[in-house]
């Protein structure tokens, strides 16, 4: 199905957001969706439509809308349609796969990413913290963005591809970026020397890559999460194919850590500002960890750096327009969307509305504690990493990873960052445009 221009039955019913005719407001849209959004709810009420580039949007904000689309109307929706621009790009993974194929891959691919299967990876998410962070502390000041990107990527690498040593992680990793960046670029031409054409050179470098890689694991899977994958079987006893495997190691490569880094630099930049909360997690981990060595117990017990991981996730949600494609009618607030309608929701519209969220541009990690648990009290509220059945499916992996690594930080490293708010890029994951200068050296 391809995607149609909206087509209401009375579409003076639906407000529009403002932007130019066919055009709409591409700059306000991609320079920072979330507040492009969140100035269409405040002005507009919770559903409102929008151009870009030729195409209607349609805007469902707020809890409710996230529930109805998370939940009770998903069944009408598509994740394919909804994210049919960069599917050229990222290829048919999990994130694209709609009904059947995709309660069959995500049941395949469960036991390596939930919390039990999670807690396997902890040794090695560890020593990967330990010698990055040894190495940036050697080197003296740098972009820690970028130093964090590397760290996650090849945490990724290790534990969900099964490589690493004499695997050029660098060159790597600098292709998983152009391809980041191919999927949000303005000029869909594929010529070398457009962003777009690099993404697509960059897909054709990694695809190869990996190929290989899946090639050689066949005759030794492994126990990290691609020969889990491997060795995993569905309901009539078939694996996945080698093409099948690809689709799902390109979207795990790529998803699998460009959040995690977004939220790590968030949660560095939230510290520096707020000395307050760092002293607090300073002492929770003198109190929890002590003098020895981080241990997969001592996890659960840092209540307080959990607090402050929900609110960098609320305040920053890496990721703040999620889309769908309507398969079949979709009513929602006296309106009926017809099939083909691109649908929208946004987790930064929803986290910084003050219904919602108490002083929503605060930061303010207690509003996660009791008695108050505001994202409790309204279900939906907080949805960085989405919600539902189809809740991201490395949440458990992804928090686990910044634990270790803010863990690492807080007891044995003193961080320091340059002094201002950094330039903000926000498609297609929040990201520091300065790549976050700063420096790290022992507490």
């Amino acid at each position: 199905m391809s995607i149609a221009p909206l087509a209401l039955a009375d579409p003076s019913r639906l407000p529009s957001h403002r932007g130019l005719p066919w055009l709409g407001a591409p700059w306000a849209m991609l320079s920072h969706p979330g507040a492009y959004l969140l100035d269409g709810y405040r002005r507009l009420g919770p559903v409102f439509q929008f151009r870009l580039f030729g195409f209607t949007m349609v805007a469902l904000c707020g809890p409710e809308a996230n529930r109805h689309l998370l939940v009770t109307a998903r069944d009408r929706l598509s994740h394919g349609l909804g994210y049919a621009m960069v599917r050229e790009v990222l290829g048919d993974g999990l994130l694209f796969q709609d009904g059947e194929v995709h309660r069959r891959n995500r049941t395949l691919m469960t036991p390596a990413f939930h919390q039990k299967g999670v807690a396997q990876y902890f040794d090695v998410m560890a020593e990967c913290t330990e010698t990055h962070v040894a190495r940036w502390a050697a080197a003296g000041p740098g972009p820690m963005y970028e130093r964090l990107r590397h760290l996650t990527f090849d945490v990724m690498a290790r534990l969900v591809l099964g490589v690493g040593g004499d695997v050029a992680l660098a060159e790597l990793s600098a292709q998983n970026d152009a391809l980041a960046r191919g999927t949000s670029a303005f000029l869909r031409v594929g010529w070398r020397f457009t962003t777009y054409g690099r993404g697509l050179a960059a897909r054709d470098a990694l695809r190869a890559y990996l190929r290989g890689v899946i090639a050689r694991r066949r005759a030794e899977p492994g126990s990290d999460a691609l020969g889990l994958l491997m060795a995993a079987r569905d309901e009539a006893g078939a694996a996945l194919s080698d093409e099948e495997l690809l689709e799902q190691a390109v979207i795990l490569m790529f998803a699998g850590h460009e959040t995690t880094t977004s939220m790590l630099a968030s949660l560095l930049v939230a510290l520096r500002d707020h000395p307050d909360w760092q002293a607090r997690l300073v002492a929770e981990q003198d109190r929890v960890v002590g003098d020895g060595p981080l241990r997969l117990s001592h996890v659960g017990a840092l209540r307080d750096l959990d607090l402050v991981l929900k609110e960098v996730e609320r305040r920053w949600p890496p990721i703040s327009l999620c889309q769908r494609g309507v398969t079949a009618p979709l009513e929602w607030a006296g309106h009926t969307l017809p099939p083909g309608t691109l649908v929208v929701y946004s987790p930064w519209v929803t986290h910084h509305m003050p219904e919602v969220f108490r002083d929503p541009d605060r930061f303010d990690p207690e509003r996660f504690a009791p008695p108050r648990d505001e994202h409790r009290a309204v279900p939906y509220a907080l949805v960085g990493f989405g919600g539902g059945p189809r809740l991201c499916i490395g949440q458990a992996f992804a928090q686990l990873e910044m634990k270790i690594v803010a863990s690492e930080l807080l007891r044995r490293w003193q961080v320091t960052l340059a002094p201002g708010a950094p330039p903000v890029r926000w498609v297609p994951t929040l990201h520091p445009r300065n790549g976050l200068p700063g420096a790290v050296a022992p507490r």
